[in-house]
């Protein structure tokens, strides 16, 4: 599995209401209630914190409950 394989999959886990994937042109993006674009996925991320912030508070909710 890529790495980028698998940052898209934990993005789509954590943002479970939007479409996460990297175009042909290696755009990140992500459809929900709008489109964003991204550079990287690091970039995707910040935006998607911002466009969606009771996901990003349940996802940091789950990773302080890892053991």
């Amino acid at each position: 599995m890529s790495a980028r394989t698998l940052l898209t999959a934990v993005l789509r886990d954590l943002y479970p209401h939007w479409d996460v994937f990297v175009d042909n042109r290696g755009i990140w993006r992500a459809a929900g209630t709008t489109l964003i674009s991204a550079s990287s996925a690091e970039t995707l991320l910040d935006a998607l914190t911002t466009a969606d912030p009771d996901a990003t508070t349940k996802a940091a909710i789950r990773f302080t409950h890892i053991s």
